[in-house]
C-alpha cells in the first residue's frame, strides 16, 4: 500500500510540475506573440518609409536630369 501512495504522490508532483509547464508556455507564446506583432508593425514603418524616400529620390532624379538638360542647352 506504501508503494502505491508513493506513486500516487510522484503522478501528483509530475501533474503539477506540467500544470506550471504549460503555464510558463503560455505565458511565453504570448510574450513571443506581442514581439512578433510589434515587429511586423515596425517592419510596415520601415517600408513605408522606404517609399517615401524612393519616391523622394526619384523626384529629385527628375529635377537633377533636368537641371542637367538645362545646362548643357545653356552652353550650347
Amino acid at each position: 500500500m506504501a508503494a502505491v501512495e508513493k506513486e500516487k504522490a510522484r503522478w501528483e508532483r509530475e501533474k503539477t510540475q506540467l500544470k506550471q509547464s504549460i503555464e510558463d508556455n503560455k505565458e511565453r507564446m504570448l510574450k513571443l506573440e506581442s514581439y512578433w506583432i510589434e515587429a511586423q508593425t515596425l517592419c510596415h514603418t520601415v517600408n513605408e518609409h522606404l517609399k517615401e524616400a524612393q519616391s523622394q529620390y526619384q523626384a529629385l532624379e527628375k529635377k537633377y536630369n533636368k537641371a542637367k538638360k538645362l545646362i548643357k542647352d545653356f552652353q550650347q
